[in-house]
């Protein structure tokens, strides 16, 4: 469970400790139910039994309220209600009551699905709920009545009692399980099989190395059980694998990559931590070129209908992130990480026999160590009252910014040695590529000695300057590194980006490394020169 009042920097941090857990449910098959119906209406009526024991106490609170001290000591009158149910699709589908293959937001049908017109409104909730109230009519009276609503007959969903809470809207947008592992899994798929997976792999394997892009050296054909941290890599370079790309027959390629580039469009804009009516309005303009132009998936005979929830799921996104706000706040990629914290790691630290109770007490003790390790982390960021001796006094902590910053500072960082020591200026020019470093690196020193030359004087003086060494020291990298003040650890590094500029080389199996030279635009500043003052962009392919 999480709280809404979170703000998402520190939701999506599963380190922050922005959730905790309520409850384990049961996992057990009932194996002993032969009949399959009943089999699967066990299950269903066992997990919203469960869920109405955990959610009971909201029931009164939702509409009395309790009183809660907030963070900044204040004592307020809180009334805790349910208010989104963040999973993937078949938890939608279970907590939802409706029949798989179904919307689990409006009544859009399982056949209709892929027809943007069929998009709807969220479900008659007081529908649903007369047909629920109907279960004292008798089974056979109930059964039609829930048929007749569309939903599964459930004795008594968790969310029937719960105040304030129509279950229909309360289903938030998965960008991980509805976009990632849903419409781009499919579109990935329909790409391979329109233009072959041996020049798709063969297009891989050409991509040229860049940061922040997974190379899949051997392609993405061999790939089982992708994970949706690769689809989000192959997403990176999926339109520019396409380009160009023959399809059969002499089929033009223009609707395949006009539907591809409105997905994606889609899926980033999807992802945007800010929104606006401009935003909200491209967000639906990306979808209707996809919709526009998929039929290329029908006519090449990949792909028969659209007829699958996660595709149509898409066009309720503008509503429901004008409801709850941007979609990255109900990502459920936040939260997978606390599958290993509070299940598999509580498991293992257990004798496998009894578990439960082990598991329970092992996470209490580690919570109290962490908001023991927290309140240390306080106080010794806090600054001393009296400090004994001639002792100065400690920094202050630093101030963290009003709201939260969308983009960090960017730093530069360079090694504290360089990658190669003694490179000669012959070798520079070789194999660095770097033609034109010996004039460059005169008129460099020129400046250092004279900054009061003008740029004609510098290039006149470095003609006739002779360079006094022969060898220089080079970096083969540059790293620009941001520092987020709402992490545990403030002084952390986060590398954003990098520039490359390495030549071959031979590993240590006497295989032959192509070089990497990244092409940097370099922004400098000039002042006071000729009286003039602006900036100037270089553009270089090396680094020393």
């Amino acid at each position: 469970m999480t709280i809404g009042n979170l703000p998402k920097h520190i939701r999506r941090k599963p380190s922050r400790h922005g959730q905790i857990l309520l409850a384990y449910l049961p996992t057990s098959k009932l194996t002993h139910i032969a009949n399959k119906s009943a089999h699967r209406r066990v299950l269903t009526n066992l997990f919203h039994a469960c869920m109405a024991f955990i959610l009971h106490p909201l029931e009164k609170l939702g509409l009395t309220g309790l009183h809660l001290r907030s963070g900044d000591g204040a004592i307020r009158d809180c009334h805790p209600i349910f208010a989104a149910h963040i999973g993937d699709y078949p938890e939608q589908v279970l907590v939802t009551a409706i029949k798989t293959g179904e919307c689990p937001v409006c009544p859009a049908k399982g056949d209709e699905l892929g027809d943007p017109e069929c998009v709807g409104e969220p479900r008659d909730l007081t529908e649903i709920l007369d047909a629920l109230n109907s279960i004292d009519k008798g089974a056979t009276e109930f059964t039609h009545a829930c048929k007749a609503a569309g939903i599964k007959p459930i004795q008594q969903p968790f969310w029937k009692n719960l105040p304030f809470v129509h279950i229909y809207r309360s289903i938030t947008p998965d960008i991980l399980h509805q976009l990632y592992q849903g419409v781009i899994k499919h579109v990935i798929s329909w790409v391979r099989s329109a233009c072959g997976d041996a020049e798709i792999d063969a297009r891989c394997r050409r991509l040229p190395p860049n940061h922040n892009i997974r190379l899949f050296l051997k392609g993405i054909s061999h790939l089982s059980r992708v994970t949706g941290t690769e689809h989000d890599q192959i997403c990176r370079f999926l339109l520019g694998i396409i380009i160009n790309i023959q399809l059969p027959d002499g089929m033009s390629n223009t609707r395949l990559i006009r539907a591809v580039r409105g997905i994606l469009d889609f899926l980033y804009l999807a992802k945007d931590p800010v929104h606006t009516t401009e935003t909200l309005d491209e967000l639906d303009a990306a979808l209707q070129e996809f919709d526009d132009n998929k039929q290329i998936f029908i006519d090449l005979g990949i792909h028969g209908d659209f007829n699958f929830p996660k595709g149509h799921f898409t066009h309720h996104y503008r509503y429901l992130i004008e409801l709850y706000g941007t979609a990255d706040n109900f990502n459920t990629e936040y939260t997978e990480r606390l599958h290993i914290d509070l299940a598999k790691d509580a498991y293992r630290s257990t004798n496998s026999k009894d578990e439960y109770p082990q598991m329970t007490s092992w996470l209490d003790h580690r919570e109290c160590i962490l908001m023991h390790d927290k309140y240390l982390r306080r106080q010794l960021s806090t600054v001393a009252l009296d400090n004994p001796g001639d002792q100065p006094p400690p920094p202050p902590p630093p101030l963290l910014p009003k709201s939260p910053l969308l983009v960090f500072p960017r730093e530069l960082k360079m090694s504290q040695r360089p990658t190669e020591y003694g490179v000669s200026l012959d070798t520079i020019k070789e194999s660095y590529g770097a033609s034109s470093f010996n004039t460059t690196l005169a008129r460099y020193i020129i400046h250092l000695k004279h900054p009061e030359f003008s740029h004609r004087q510098v290039r006149n003086a470095a003609e006739d300057f002779h360079i006094p060494f022969h060898k220089v020291s080079v970096f083969h990298r540059i790293k620009f590194i941001s520092h987020d003040p709402f992490s545990i650890d403030p002084s952390a590094d986060i590398v954003v980006d990098s520039i490359h500029s390495e030549p071959p080389r031979l590993d240590k199996y006497g295989k032959v490394i192509p070089p990497r030279f990244d092409t940097a635009i370099i922004k400098r500043k000039m002042e006071g020169v000729g009286g003039i003052k602006g900036e100037i962009f270089y553009q270089t392919s090396s680094v020393f």
